[in-house]
């Protein structure tokens, strides 16, 4: 059996940039230094929020 944990997030415009840098340079590299997932795969989700900003999934496995 193999479980995915699922983080979806909402980033608001003005820093999707810089947290799309620190999701791939510190927080994605922390969670797979725990030893409990075998990879992550990032995917931006198309769907408009009314909030608005960009919403992205990261499926660790």
């Amino acid at each position: 059996m193999m479980y995915i944990y699922n983080v979806t997030t909402n980033v608001t415009e003005d820093v999707v940039k810089d947290w799309l840098l620190w999701m791939k340079e510190v927080y994605i590299p922390e969670m797979m230094a725990t030893g409990k997932f075998t990879g992550a795969k990032m995917s931006r989700v198309m769907i408009q929020e009314e909030m608005g900003g960009k919403t992205f999934s990261v499926q660790y496995a």
